[in-house]
Formats: structure tokens, C-alpha cells, sequence
């Protein structure tokens, strides 16, 4: 079992080696977002952060903030993660994974089967490239708006869940969820962070 962290724009001038030192062995970085216009970009902090956490000697991993409610979106936002993904990150293992995030309200007003279909969207496109990813949620919008007999096992899922246990894992242990968030209070260093444990 790991201890690591999440991190974003919100993280700006961590102190990566301090997280190190606490014992975080991994740390997942935000890459880029899909815009209200339709368009990704770039997080303005990516570079600073995955420099930082490498630098730190912490495995590395990846993850999107997704707006997608079709399944064309979404292979559009896999399109754009692919292409940066060569731009930054050629050579560079992320054994921390590779992670969409789906969490936007856009999203929650999709019916389970059509998120589910727009998220396996976008792991297809990825898995088509030679890329195995998976995906980010919480706890309520998983049971909720998903359809997880739908997602294939080989899809491993990272669950946001601020409490003492992961109750998605507990409830559902058929399931592969190998990343847990759970808490959302960190701080080192002086600045907060996403707490995540890698069984």
C-alpha cells in the first residue's frame, strides 16, 4: 500500500520533496481541463508540478478534468490528452496511472447509460492508441450516475471518498479500484491537498 496526492493549479509552489519526506510516494497531477468553450488546455501549473513530484523521486500519474456529455466530446478530449501527452511526456513512466476526471454538473444531468457510454468513449480512444487508463469519480456519482456492471474490468477506477473506510470498494469488491481519495484536507507545507491512498 502507497500514500500519495493529487495536485493542480490549486497547488501552486508545493513543496514536493517536503511531501516526499512525509512519505507520499506517488502524486497524480492534473495535465489540462476542457474549457466552457469546448476547447482543452493546458493546467497552467502541469509543467511546475510533474517536474516537482519527478524531481521529488515520487511516481508519477496523469489526469483530465473532463466537461464530456457525448461520446464525440470525449474522444475529442482523448485526442487532445494523447497529443500532449507526446508534446510533455514521451519516455516518461506513469505508474501512477493515467485518470479521467468526471465529476462537472454537465455530466450529472446524463442518464447513467449515456455517462457510461461517453466515459468508455474516451477509455476506448485512449486504450486504441496503446494507452490504459482509467477513471476518477466520487463515491455518490459512481453509484449513481454510472453504470459500473458496464465498465470493464480492466478499467480501474480512483474514488473520492472523505471518510474512515472506501465504502465503493467495500460495497462493490468485484470491482478494480485501486486508488482511494480520501481525504480532501491535507497539508503540507503549509498547503492543502488531496490525500490518496494506492492499495
Amino acid at each position: 500500500m502507497m500514500e500519495g496526492i493529487d495536485v493542480s493549479y490549486c497547488q501552486a509552489g508545493f513543496d514536493f520533496q517536503a511531501a516526499a519526506d512525509e512519505g507520499k510516494e506517488f502524486c497524480i497531477v492534473r495535465i489540462g481541463r476542457t474549457r466552457r468553450d469546448g476547447q482543452q488546455e493546458l493546467d497552467d501549473y502541469f509543467v511546475d508540478n510533474i517536474n516537482g513530484a519527478k524531481a521529488a523521486g515520487m511516481k508519477l500519474g496523469i489526469y483530465f478534468y473532463s466537461l464530456a456529455t457525448t461520446e464525440a466530446e470525449a474522444a475529442q478530449e482523448a485526442g487532445w490528452l494523447l497529443d500532449t501527452m507526446h508534446e510533455y511526456l514521451d519516455n516518461v513512466p506513469l505508474e501512477a496511472g493515467i485518470w479521467l476526471d468526471v465529476e462537472a454538473p454537465c455530466q450529472l444531468a446524463l442518464s447513467p447509460a449515456d455517462l457510461t457510454a461517453t466515459v468508455m468513449s474516451w477509455v476506448n480512444t485512449m486504450n486504441a492508441a496503446g494507452v490504459y487508463v482509467g477513471i476518477y469519480s466520487y463515491y455518490s456519482m459512481f453509484n449513481d450516475n454510472f453504470e459500473l456492471g458496464s465498465i470493464p474490468g480492466y478499467v480501474p477506477l480512483w474514488v473520492a471518498n472523505t471518510a474512515s473506510v472506501n465504502y465503493l470498494k467495500v460495497e462493490n469488491p468485484e470491482l478494480n479500484i485501486p486508488v482511494w481519495q480520501y481525504s480532501d484536507a491535507g497539508n503540507i507545507a503549509g498547503i492543502n491537498v488531496d490525500l490518496d491512498v494506492w492499495y
